[in-house]
C-alpha cells in the first residue's frame, strides 16, 4: 500500500506541475454527430439516453492492450474479469457469471455471442491482434429494448475499419518478453469500382504467455490430496503451486491465432466477411486437482478453450424518401467450440460442438418532423445446433452427458421499436420496446423509457427504466423443452439510471447512479445445473472525470457496486457463486470488486512522442472473504471444502487489493512509421501480489500476473 500511496503522489505532482493550456472540450462536445449506440434513432453523443465509453483507435494503440479484455479493463469504469478454464469470464456492475452470456459481444453491430452451452461471449477477445478495430462502444447496463436477449450486464459493440477510414498498405508487428508473445498484421484499403471502398485485413500472433514462475498460481489454503492415492501431492497456501500447469495468457497449446477481416461497401451496400480462430490456456479450478497425480500432472498443463468462427454479413441501405431510410440485412455465422478440462474424457472434460445461425433484418427510420422521430423493425433467427465441431473432432459433438451428438434447431422472432419526441431544445424523450419469441419459450418483451434534459451543452440529467432479459442457454432449453414439453427459465433485469454531466471548459465530471432488481438464472452446483437462483437487490454508481489540455489527457474513474439482498428460489440451497449473504455473512457479491479506481495519465512531450500511463486499483473481494468464512463454517473436509472458496488462518492475501500499472512510450518517427514501448504490470516488480487476478467462484485461487515488456512498430506504405 505505501508503493501505492507513493505512486498515486507522482501522478498528482505531475499533473500540478505540467503547464495547463487551453483545449475546450466543450467545443468538441458542440459538434452535432449522429448516435445509434443506445437507441434505435438517432441523437447527438451527448443525448445518448445510457452509460456509454467510448474506446478508439487511436485508445486501443496508446494502451498498447494485449487483448479486448485488458483493453477494456483499462478504460470501462465498472467492467472486470475473472480466469474460469471454458474462458476468462468478464462482468459489469456486479454481473458476473459462470458463463459469458450476460454481455452481448457485436461486430459492426451483428451478435457473435455462441449461444449453446458454457459460452457467450468468447470469440473476438484474447487476440493481441486489434489493428483492425476503428471504434469500440460499450454501454455498462443492461440493453435488451435495443439489442436483444443476453444484454442484461452490458453491451460490447465493435466497429471494424473499411475502405472510407484508410488508405493503403499498412504493417504492424509487435513481439513481448515477461508474456511473450509475437503478433503481426497488414491491411490494405482502397478505392474500386469508381464508387465502392474495399478493405482487408489479417493478424495472426503466437502467444505463448508467461511461465509459472513468473507468474505463478497460488491457493489461500494448505492444497493437500485428499484420497490414499495422492496424498503425496502437497501445496502451501500462498506459495507457487509446485505442479505443471498452463502457461498465463497463452493460446491453447501455444497454437496460432489467426484474424481475417473483409469489407467492401458503397452508398448503398455493405457487404463483409469475418473469421477469427482463437483459443486461451487457463488452469482449472481448485476443485479439479482432487485428481492429480505425479503421473498425470502433465495433463494440467493443456486446459483451456479454443474457438473458431466465420461470419459473413450483407446489408442493403435504402433511401425512399428525405424522412424514411430503410435497411435491410442478411448474415450467416458458423461457430465451433472446443474445451478440455481435466479429466481428459468426455464425461467432464472435453467438449465440442458447432452451431450456425442465419439471421434476417429489417430496421426503418421515420421522421415525421424534426421533434418527432421513429424507429421500427424485425428479425428473424434461426439456429442449427449441436453439429459436429470444425475443431479436433471433425465427426464429433459433445455439449454434456445428455447431449452427446443431438442435433436440433430453434428459431426466435423479434420485433422493435423507439419513439423519441424532443419536447424542445432542452428535454427529449426515448421510449421504445422489443419483443421476442423463442422456439421453447412465450414472448417476453424488454420495455425503456428515458428522458434526457440538456441545458445548453454545459449540464446534461439522463433518466432511464428499462427490463432487460436472457434466456438460457440453447442446450437448456432444449432439454428442459424435452422433459416436460414446458417454457424454459428466463432472467430478467430491471433497471433504473440516472446520470448527471458537467461540462467545462477543460473538464467533464459525469455521475452515473443505478438501481437494479434481477431474477438470476445461473449454474446451481446443489442441481448441477443452470436454474432459478433467486432474486438480487444491488445498486451502485461510476464516477468519472476527464481533463484535457494541449499536453495533458487525466482520467479517473472510482466505481461502487454495492448488494442490497438475495433473495433464493429455494432456501435449501448451500452451494451457489453469488453471495454469502444468505447464509449470513455479508452484504457482498462473492465475485466483484466492489470498488474500483481506474486511472490514465497521457502527456505529449512533443507532438510526435507521448507517454501514457494506466493504474487499476481493485479494492478487495469482501464477498469473496465472506463466501470462504461460510465455507469454514460448514466443516467440510476435502475434497467438498475446494467446492467454494477457502483460507487457512492467517491467509487472506488472496481477498485483498490488486493493482495494475502499465506504461508506454509512443515515437511517431514520420507520417508513415511509430514505434511504441510497452511495459505492463509494472508494480508487481515490487510486490507481485500487486499482480493477482482471482479465479471465478474459487476466489481462494489465484495467479500473480508477469511484469512484462514489450516493443511494437507500424508503417505505412501508401
Amino acid at each position: 500500500m505505501k508503493k501505492f500511496i507513493t505512486l498515486t503522489f507522482i501522478f498528482l505532482s505531475q499533473l500540478t506541475a505540467l503547464d495547463l493550456r487551453d483545449l475546450r472540450l466543450e467545443d468538441l462536445t458542440q459538434v452535432e454527430v449522429t448516435n445509434t449506440s443506445a437507441s434505435l434513432t438517432e441523437t447527438s453523443n451527448q443525448d445518448t439516453p445510457a452509460a456509454v465509453t467510448t474506446i478508439t483507435y487511436k485508445d486501443i494503440q496508446e494502451s498498447g492492450a494485449r487483448s479486448l479484455d485488458e483493453l477494456l479493463d483499462i478504460y470501462v469504469p465498472s467492467f472486470a474479469y475473472m480466469y474460469k478454464v471454458f474462458g476468462s469470464q468478464m462482468g459489469m456492475r456486479g454481473i458476473l457469471s459462470d458463463r459469458n452470456n450476460k454481455i452481448l459481444l457485436l461486430v459492426n453491430n451483428r451478435v457473435m455471442n455462441i449461444k449453446t452451452s458454457d459460452s457467450g461471449a468468447v470469440t473476438e477477445r484474447w487476440f493481441s491482434m486489434l489493428g483492425d478495430i476503428k471504434k469500440i462502444t460499450v454501454i455498462t447496463g443492461s440493453g435488451s429494448p435495443i439489442y436483444g436477449s443476453g444484454a442484461i450486464a452490458g453491451v460490447i459493440n465493435i466497429e471494424t475499419f473499411n475502405g472510407e477510414d484508410k488508405q493503403g498498405l499498412e504493417v504492424a508487428g509487435k513481439v513481448g518478453s515477461g508474456e511473450d508473445f509475437g503478433m503481426a498484421e497488414i491491411s490494405y484499403a482502397d478505392k474500386i469500382f469508381d464508387d465502392s471502398r474495399f478493405y482487408f485485413y489479417y493478424g495472426v500472433d503466437k502467444y505463448n504467455g508467461a511461465q509459472e514462475e513468473d507468474a505463478p498460481m497460488k491457493f489461500a489454503f494448505d492444497y493437500n490430496g485428499p484420497y490414499w492415492w495422492n496424498s503425496d501431492i502437497k501445496a502451501a497456501a500462498d506459495e507457487p503451486y509446485p505442479y505443471t500447469t498452463t502457461n498465463d495468457a497463452a493460446s491453447l497449446d501455444h497454437k496460432l491465432r489467426h484474424k481475417v477481416h473483409l469489407q467492401l461497401q458503397n452508398d448503398n451496400y455493405l457487404v463483409w466477411a469475418r473469421f477469427t480462430k482463437s483459443s486461451l490456456e487457463s488452469p482449472v479450478e481448485q476443485k479439479m486437482f482432487q485428481w492429480l497425480t505425479l503421473n498425470n500432472a502433465s495433463k494440467y498443463q493443456h486446459t483451456g478453450t479454443e474457438n473458431q468462427q466465420l461470419t459473413l454479413f450483407a446489408e442493403y441501405k435504402q433511401r425512399p424518401t428525405q424522412d424514411l431510410s430503410i435497411n435491410y440485412d442478411l448474415s450467416y455465422q458458423r461457430s465451433s467450440l472446443y474445451s478440455r478440462h481435466i479429466p481428459d474424457t468426455t464425461s467432464i472434460g472435453l467438449k465440442a460442438w458447432r452451431e450456425d445461425n442465419f439471421v434476417a433484418k429489417l430496421d426503418a427510420k421515420y421522421n415525421y418532423d424534426d421533434d418527432n422521430l421513429f424507429a421500427f423493425g424485425s428479425e428473424y433467427t434461426y439456429n442449427w445446433l449441436g453439429k459436429d465441431s470444425d475443431i479436433e473432432f471433425s465427426d464429433f459433438s459433445y455439449i454434456n452427458r445428455e447431449l452427446n451428438s443431438t442435433q436440433w434447431n430453434t428459431s426466435q422472432l423479434s420485433l422493435f421499436g423507439e419513439y423519441q419526441k424532443r419536447f424542445n431544445n432542452d428535454l427529449t424523450m426515448f421510449a421504445g420496446i422489443r419483443a421476442d419469441k423463442h422456439s421453447y419459450l412465450k414472448w417476453i418483451y424488454s420495455p425503456r423509457v428515458s428522458f434526457v434534459y440538456n441545458l445548453k451543452n454545459e449540464d446534461v440529467f439522463k433518466l432511464s427504466m428499462n427490463r432487460s432479459n436472457r434466456y438460457s442457454d440453447e442446450a437448456e432449453l432444449y432439454l428442459d423443452h424435452l422433459s416436460s414439453n414446458t417454457h424454459g427459465d428466463v432472467e430478467e433485469i430491471d433497471t433504473i439510471e440516472f446520470i448527471y454531466a458537467k461540462y467545462f471548459s477543460n473538464l467533464k465530471i459525469e455521475l452515473s447512479t443505478f438501481y437494479n432488481e434481477q431474477e438470476i438464472i445461473a449454474y446451481n452446483a446443489s442441481l448441477d445445473r443452470t436454474a432459478d437462483l433467486g432474486k438480487v437487490h444491488s445498486y451502485g454508481g461510476e464516477l468519472q472525470i476527464n481533463y484535457q489540455i494541449n499536453s495533458l489527457l487525466f482520467n479517473l474513474s472510482h466505481s461502487y457496486t454495492q448488494l442490497q439482498d438475495l433473495n433464493l428460489a429455494d432456501t435449501t440451497t448451500t452451494n451457489q457463486n453469488i453471495s454469502a449473504m444468505p447464509y449470513g455473512y455479508g452484504h457482498d457479491f462473492a465475485n466483484w470488486n466492489k470498488n474500483m479506481t481506474k486511472v490514465r495519465l497521457n502527456y505529449n512531450f512533443t507532438k510526435n512522442l507521448k507517454w501514457i500511463n494506466s493504474l487499476r486499483i481493485f479494492w478487495g473481494l469482501e464477498g469473496g472473504e465472506d463466501m470462504a468464512n461460510y465455507n469454514r463454517s460448514l466443516g467440510n473436509s476435502a475434497p467438498d471444502l475446494y467446492k467454494l472458496p477457502y483460507y487457512e488462518d492467517g491467509h487472506t492475501s488472496a481477498f485483498q487489493e490488486s493493482i495494475y500499472y502499465n506504461t508506454s512510450l509512443l515515437w511517431d518517427i514520420n507520417k508513415k512509421t511509430s514505434i511504441g514501448f510497452y511495459g505492463y504490470n509494472l508494480l508487481g516488480l515490487f510486490k507481485q501480489e500487486y499482480n493477482k487476478r482471482n479465479f471465478y467462484q474459487y476466489t481462494s485461487q489465484y495467479r500473480e500476473m508477469a511484469p512484462s515488456l514489450a516493443c511494437g512498430i507500424q508503417y505505412k506504405l501508401n
